[in-house]
């Protein structure tokens, strides 16, 4: 009788976890789209809190492929998504639009750069800042990982790469430091009064300070208006087929007024209708 008991409370416990699990949404990809996701899993966790999102931030090429390999059901990305990558199975959807700031320390005295002073700055033509109007001070060039979506809507933008045996690739430096997040860039430049980076607009605040683009402030209006040129879409996708009720509903609530709300609040440009 107690085998048979313990047999039926392992049983049950099995059971109660697998549905426990079933009940989690993994959300992962870009580190940029991860920021306000973490935002919106929040809100969404307070409507449903029988449904956990978990959200990682692993850069947009990773969060393609964790998609494929089915470790996650909802992918995230802050770069346009190739043909190549994913096929007519994947639905590719827009959330938000954000731009990409070019930043550096808030002691820096230099307020504006042009695209041919970006330029210099990532092939390793202009090296100090006194070239461009700033202090006597060598430049220290930051940029993202290969798989960041950023550094691919960055480079793509400034048209920063070179096409080599039929592959587009990376034409910057090879002495730029790489970092692998967001966070990263911003850290590193809020400590640095030499650096330059860049990164997601919503993810700026006073710790560093932006930089107008040719003239352009970059501000949400600019952004939406089209002025400030430096922007690309945040792209969710997902299996047509096959997804979870939890990850259908949660899904739904990306695409809800409500967070549409969520994400214009939070310095995003939200998806219209």
């Amino acid at each position: 009788m107690l085998t048979k008991a313990t047999t039926l409370w392992a049983l049950c416990t099995t059971l109660a976890f697998s549905a426990h699990a079933n009940d989690t949404v993994t959300v992962a990809g870009s580190t940029s789209v991860s920021h306000i996701m973490d935002i919106l899993a929040e809100h969404y966790s307070v409507q449903h809190p029988d449904s956990k999102i978990n959200v990682q931030g692993i850069s947009s090429s990773a969060g393609i492929v964790a998609l494929q390999t089915g470790t996650a059901e909802i992918g995230m990305s802050s770069r346009i998504i190739n043909a190549n990558e994913l096929d007519e199975n994947y639905a590719i959807v827009p959330i938000a639009h954000d731009g990409i700031a070019l930043v550096v320390n808030p002691t820096n005295p230099v307020n504006n750069i042009t695209r041919s002073q970006v330029d210099n700055i990532y092939h390793g033509v202009t090296r100090n800042w006194q070239q461009i109007g700033g202090n006597n001070e060598k430049i220290a060039v930051v940029s993202r990982e290969n798989a960041s979506g950023s550094r691919f809507s960055f480079e793509h933008f400034m048209k920063l790469t070179k096409n080599v045996s039929g592959f587009t690739v990376s034409d910057i430096n090879p002495e730029v430091l790489v970092v692998s997040t967001n966070g990263m860039v911003k850290s590193l430049i809020a400590r640095n009064q030499q650096a330059i980076g860049y990164l997601s607009f919503g993810s700026v605040d006073n710790s560093i300070k932006p930089l107008s683009y040719d003239g352009v402030i970059p501000s949400l209006n600019n952004i939406r208006s089209g002025e400030y040129k430096i922007a690309r879409p945040f792209l969710i996708m997902y299996k047509k087929q096959g997804l979870s009720a939890n990850a259908e509903q949660f899904i739904k609530f990306l695409n809800s007024d409500d967070a549409k709300k969520i994400i214009n609040d939070n310095g995003y440009i939200a998806e219209q209708s």
